[in-house]
């Protein structure tokens, strides 16, 4: 399920969230990148509202190699963990 007050720029498959894409949450977190079934799924970008930015690899949700193109980031942020595992719970849509 699309988190409330996000916004998804891009093509569904079956229902579900998937190709290249731009989902932006409420908190102003902006993914650019990859998606399959509803999930952040290939290569892919988030973007804080503070200027720092994320490039990696994403596997069903999750970051499995993180781009040595990334910049440091320029501020401190949450953990990158919880980041991720909110932020990518709250794009996905329950089955059934």
């Amino acid at each position: 399920m699309e988190y409330t007050g996000s916004q998804y720029i891009g093509e569904y498959v079956d229902g579900r969230m998937e190709g290249k894409a731009e989902y932006i949450l409420p908190t102003k977190t902006k993914y650019v990148g990859e998606m399959k079934d509803g999930m952040f799924h290939g290569q892919g970008t988030l973007y804080f509202p503070s200027g720092s930015r994320h490039d990696a690899i994403w596997e069903k949700g999750l970051v499995v190699k993180v781009s040595l193109n990334s910049p440091i980031w320029t501020h401190l942020e949450k953990s990158l963990r919880a980041v991720m595992t909110v932020e990518t719970a709250s794009i996905t849509r329950p089955r059934g």
